[in-house]
């Protein structure tokens, strides 16, 4: 989007306007509107910015929180193994948000194990601040939730991995379920081109039908006669003498 705007109203704040459009995913670039030494105005065009670089603690947080939404509802009901959720946020925060992590746990705790007493989350957070963590891979995270590969399809999870089926062996999968996507977009794409499938070319092709049987020639003496056609009722008739035999 480009229009003319007035001197006056470029020496507004440019703090103002790029926050405005950093909110927005938009960049403003402006130049001036010159002929010779004259200054008729200034010109404003917007552009969309690249998007912000992937969040991982994010990611796995919306996809741990599906996970739980799938397999307990609204909230995570008490049990013995309940607080595994507790541990595996308490560690992707740590590697976020450092000493900060605290606060974040609390909260996400809050809202998905209203029952847990404060003491136990600080119990876990504590054990968390004792050893040093790096960023946990997929598959460790699909370890520590119990994720089979089943349940990771179904609900389309990507970044945490399956206990069942390691990393290799899901990217062998996820290869072949791409090509078969492929092929049936191809064979999608064929079709509305007007192609026969192949059952149906084979239904009507000459070495199915065999139509210089009917004449007691082979097929080169047949093509070299024209291909000629034999009455239908000797087909069928030669057909049932085929199978009689």
């Amino acid at each position: 989007m480009a229009r003319l705007i007035g001197a006056d109203e470029a020496g507004q704040s440019e703090k103002r306007i790029a926050k405005a459009d950093r909110r927005q995913g938009l960049a403003r670039d402006v130049t001036a509107i010159k002929i010779g030494d004259c200054l008729l105005g200034y010109k404003a065009v917007q552009r969309r910015t690249r998007a912000s670089r992937w969040n991982h603690f994010r990611g796995r947080m919306r996809e741990i929180e599906k996970l739980i939404g799938h397999r307990h509802g609204e909230i995570v009901p008490e049990a013995d193994d309940a607080l595994i959720y507790v541990e595996v946020i308490a560690c992707l925060a740590l590697v976020e948000f450092k000493e900060e992590f605290v606060e974040v746990v609390l909260g996400w705790a809050a809202r998905w194990l209203p029952w847990a007493g404060k003491a136990d989350i600080e119990e876990v957070i504590y054990e968390r601040t004792k050893l040093r963590f790096s960023d946990l891979s997929a598959d460790a995270l699909g370890h520590a939730l119990h994720l089979s590969y089943a349940e990771r399809s179904a609900l389309d999870i990507r970044t945490i991995g399956a206990f069942d089926v390691p990393k290799r062996k899901r990217a062998k999968l996820q290869k072949e379920k791409r090509r078969q996507r492929d092929r049936s977009r191809k064979e999608e794409q064929r079709r509305a081109a007007g192609a026969l499938s192949r059952a149906d070319y084979l239904a009507n092709s000459f070495s199915q039908a065999r139509p210089w049987e009917a004449f007691g020639i082979s097929r080169r003496t047949w093509e070299r006669r024209g291909k000629p056609m034999p009455d239908p009722a000797t087909i069928s008739d030669c057909g049932s003498i085929s199978l009689a035999a």
